[in-house]
């Protein structure tokens, strides 16, 4: 079985509402994509692709709704807020934010990081897809889909290695974002910014008064010590008093964080939710 990709926004919305075949079409990606307004055909398509990381894009509008109103408290604190999103994925969930916050009439500036969030397109017979490590992302052979991961497409992975080992030169025609089109709305706007930032690598000093780590520094996807260069990296990033918040989204769907305040330039915990996260031991030790 192997996947299908399509530019036609009215015929993918057509077949995602017919069960089981839907999961055999995806949009293909174009220099229109700022221009799609259709979040049901955004979803699927950030499901359905993998980045270098092997984990997919996937999120959902309104994920964190349930932490909107905490995080307010604390940027209530502040008459000017600069706010951190990290390792946003689409996006949604940062413009979920943004549109609460200005409703709130709080004074704040956002930026947003995503470490796989710009590709560079080639187009062609064979379409391209790299990310910023030049590595292959996924690609389209006509209409024919080529990803990795895709268990249940076993020729949609084979389509994936066969343009990986013969064809994976880097050559590009475009740079594209594959943050939601809202959120690009919002930087064209410069309503947000987009950041260029490894929670390994990135050096910034005191700039944020805010920053929100969700579903990244998890224990299955990097060893201890990664996670704690990580912490310590977006320690330095906050400015005195500055809130820092992490957590994790569990299969059910519900969100285990912990708050965290930068104290004499150490992390102080204030408060959990839920279970709190699943790394509050290991930030505290």
């Amino acid at each position: 079985m192997i996947k299908l990709s399509f530019k036609n926004i009215k015929f993918l919305k057509f077949v995602n509402r017919i069960p089981i075949i839907k999961h055999f079409f995806i949009l293909k990606i174009s220099k229109s994509f700022t221009e799609i307004k259709d979040n049901k055909v955004l979803e699927k398509f950030y499901k359905d692709i993998y980045v270098q990381s092997r984990t997919s894009k996937k999120t959902e509008d309104n994920r964190f709704k349930n932490l909107e109103n905490l995080t307010l408290k604390y940027l209530k604190e502040n008459k000017y807020n600069y706010i951190h999103d990290i390792a946003v994925s689409s996006g949604i969930t940062s413009n979920n934010l943004y549109d609460f916050l200005e409703k709130k009439f709080v004074n704040f500036n956002m930026d947003i990081s995503d470490k796989y969030s710009k590709v560079y397109v080639k187009q062609g017979i064979t379409t391209k897809i790299f990310d910023e490590d030049k590595n292959l992302v996924f690609a389209y052979f006509l209409c024919f889909f080529g990803g990795d991961k895709n268990i249940f497409f076993p020729f949609t992975v084979l389509l994936y290695k066969i343009i990986n080992i013969f064809l994976s030169k880097f050559q590009y025609d475009y740079i594209q974002y594959l943050f939601h089109p809202e959120i690009l709305k919002k930087v064209s706007r410069k309503e947000i910014k987009i950041s260029e930032y490894d929670i390994f690598t990135t050096q910034i000093s005191e700039k944020y008064t805010f920053v929100r780590a969700m579903n990244i520094l998890n224990i299955g996807y990097f060893p201890e010590e990664k996670l704690l260069l990580a912490v310590n990296n977006i320690k330095n990033s906050l400015q005195e008093g500055g809130v820092f918040l992490v957590g994790r989204t569990s299969a059910d769907n519900e969100n285990n964080v912990s708050f965290f305040k930068k104290i004499n330039n150490k992390l102080i915990h204030l408060e959990g939710f839920n279970k709190g996260s699943e790394i509050k031991k290991l930030i505290l030790k």
